[in-house]
């Protein structure tokens, strides 16, 4: 039997251990960019609440009615409609619901004179 030198054989499972902390990083790393996805998703969708409600109101009409979820302030000052939607939005991951952005979205129309 030949004797092993004392480098061989000190490397065995370093690849599962490096693959076995890899893949919950790489997980989060994903669940992290699917959270940033639906923060602008739901910043489009503040925004075209808020724009369709600008203008509704700008020409007279009552504001739409925001989502269960969104928060919906109109201010006119100076023949101008400033609308603001207010959205929060929780992460995707049941352990995280505590961690919450807020998304906010403006939009301001001049009022239309009848």
């Amino acid at each position: 039997m030949k004797p092993r030198s004392p480098g061989v054989g000190r490397d065995r499972g370093s690849v599962l251990l490096e693959t076995a902390f890899a893949i919950p990083v790489l997980a989060a790393i994903a669940l992290a960019l699917v959270w940033v996805v639906s923060l602008g998703a739901a910043y489009a969708y503040a925004l075209d609440t808020a724009q369709t409600a600008a203008r509704a109101v700008s020409r007279g009409a009552p504001a739409p009615l925001p989502h269960s979820d969104e928060r919906l302030d109109v201010i006119h000052d100076a023949g101008l409609v400033d609308v603001t939607v207010t959205r929060d939005v929780s992460a995707p991951v049941p352990i995280l619901q505590g961690l919450v952005i807020t998304v906010t979205a403006h939009a301001v129309a001049a009022e239309e004179v009848p």
